[in-house]
C-alpha cells in the first residue's frame, strides 16, 4: 500500500512539472517602446518542459499549448515553442516577432538514465504604430 502510494505521488509530479507554460505581458510601466513606426506589443515567453528515459520521452509537455501536457512523445522542439510563441504574440495583436531568443537545456536526474530537457523561447511581439500614436510623440 504505502509504496502504490509513493508511485503515484511520483507519477503526479513527473505529470505537473511536464506542462507547457506560455506567459505575455502588455504591461511596459508607461515607458515608450519601440521605433517611430513600430510600438512594443508584448512581450512573451515559451516553455516546453520533459522527463526523458533513456533519451526516450516520459512525460513532455504540449505543443498544444499552456498546461497541455502528453506522454511518450517527442515535443522538447525549437519548431515547436516558435510555433508557440508566435502564436501568443499573434492573439495579442503583433505583426511581427523581434529579440526572438531559443535555448535548450539538459539536466541529469538524481535516478540514472532519466534527464530532464527544456525548451524555451521569448520574443517581442510589435506592431505597427496608428497615427494617433505618432502624433503624440
Amino acid at each position: 500500500m504505502k509504496k502504490s502510494v509513493v508511485c503515484a505521488a511520483f507519477a503526479a509530479i513527473f505529470a505537473l512539472s511536464g506542462c507547457t507554460m506560455i506567459e505575455s505581458t502588455q504591461k511596459f510601466n508607461a515607458v515608450q517602446l519601440g521605433t517611430q513606426t513600430e510600438k512594443h506589443v508584448c512581450q512573451s515567453f515559451v516553455q516546453i518542459p520533459g522527463y526523458f528515459f533513456l533519451g526516450l520521452p516520459i512525460f513532455v509537455g504540449s505543443a498544444k499549448g499552456d498546461g497541455q501536457t502528453t506522454m511518450f512523445r517527442y515535443n522538447v522542439t525549437t519548431e515547436n515553442a516558435m510555433f508557440l510563441l508566435t502564436r501568443e504574440v499573434k492573439s495579442k495583436g503583433a505583426s511581427r516577432l523581434i529579440n526572438v531568443n531559443v535555448r535548450m537545456t539538459e539536466q541529469p536526474m538524481m535516478l540514472p538514465f532519466v534527464s530532464y530537457r527544456t525548451v524555451q523561447a521569448s520574443g517581442t511581439g510589435v506592431g505597427n504604430r496608428r497615427a494617433s500614436d505618432m502624433q503624440m510623440q
